[in-house]
């Protein structure tokens, strides 16, 4: 065990990260939390159990500043998803609502033929 360990030295600064502007989660794009420095930080500031730098398949992070476990998936379901969808989902989710919209219309717009005829005779 580290003595200084969950003390913040001030090295995070360095790896702090901005959040995506795409509209994708922190955890998605590959951003990390430290708890105990309070910042999103990259892989780059984060090492693996052993002390190696951490690479993208790396499971166990801990922070090169405090050396604490980062958090490096979502605490909530809403942050796993990507928010942003593709054009293509979009324009897909579109099409199957404007289908529907205009089926409805049809059968309210669709004269009853059967009642018509009913009243004629």
């Amino acid at each position: 065990m580290h003595k200084d360990r969950g003390i913040c030295k001030g090295v995070c600064k360095e790896y702090k990260v901005r959040k995506p502007r795409d509209g994708t989660s922190r955890y998605l794009s590959g951003q990390v939390r430290c708890q105990i420095c309070g910042v999103f930080i990259t892989r780059q500031g984060c090492h693996d159990r052993g002390g190696n730098p951490a690479t993208d398949d790396t499971v166990d992070l801990y922070c090169n500043c405090c050396n604490c476990m980062v958090r490096s998936k979502p605490r909530n379901k809403p942050g796993m998803k990507p928010i942003k969808k593709t054009l293509q989902e979009e324009y897909e989710e579109l099409k199957k609502r404007l289908d529907s919209v205009v089926e409805r219309q049809t059968k309210l717009i669709e004269p009853k033929e059967s009642s018509s005829r009913d009243t004629d005779e």
